[in-house]
């Protein structure tokens, strides 16, 4: 459930990234968004710890702390250039369709500082803020669209703890051309 939950989180706030969104709701949509990264985490250690065998937990467990902890760098990374590519090219197109052409020198200030907008008046102002919503949604949107991917590559890792040692040492071997071997 906590699956299906966490990218229906970041499409809610997709939808809530609006001027007009009251802060309090997108608190409450990002604390429910927490909520399930947190349950999707603890999921993922209990079924990969499930899907292998008591004697690889201690390197399974490794290498899943190791993927967790570039998690972060590869979220911003990835976030990054889908933010700042949606940003770049909200800005240019909104002063574009006001007619306001020059206006790079704007772009890339506006880009490296968003506490720039709050100086800014007018159309400036008003081109600044809905780059920054587009540039939120699409992260959002993107996030959804990256979580369902995970969804689907969590669900095809199997459902089945492999089997214990007793069972796989009383199972005989077939040998490679399907027939058995004859006593000599």
């Amino acid at each position: 459930m906590t699956f299906v939950l966490f990218p229906v989180t970041l499409i809610f706030l997709a939808l809530l990234s609006k001027p007009t969104t009251p802060a309090w709701l997108y608190v409450i949509c990002t604390f429910a968004n927490g909520l399930c990264t947190g349950a999707s985490l603890n999921y993922t250690l209990a079924h990969v710890l499930h899907l292998t065998l008591p004697e690889t937990h201690f390197i399974v467990t490794s290498l899943l702390a190791t993927f967790r902890g570039f998690a972060g760098s590869f979220g911003s990374a990835i976030g990054g250039g889908i933010f700042g590519r949606t940003l770049k090219t909200s800005l240019e197109d909104g002063f574009a369709k006001r007619g306001m052409s020059g206006e790079e020198d704007l772009v890339r200030k506006l880009m490296g500082s968003p506490a720039m907008v709050a100086g800014l008046r007018g159309v400036e102002k008003e081109v600044a803020i809905v780059g920054y919503v587009d540039a939120v949604r699409n992260l959002f949107l993107a996030g959804a669209g990256l979580a369902i991917i995970m969804i689907l590559i969590q669900a095809g890792t199997g459902w089945k703890a492999p089997a214990k040692k007793e069972e796989q040492e009383e199972v005989p071997r077939q040998p490679a051309n399907g027939h058995a071997d004859l006593p000599r």
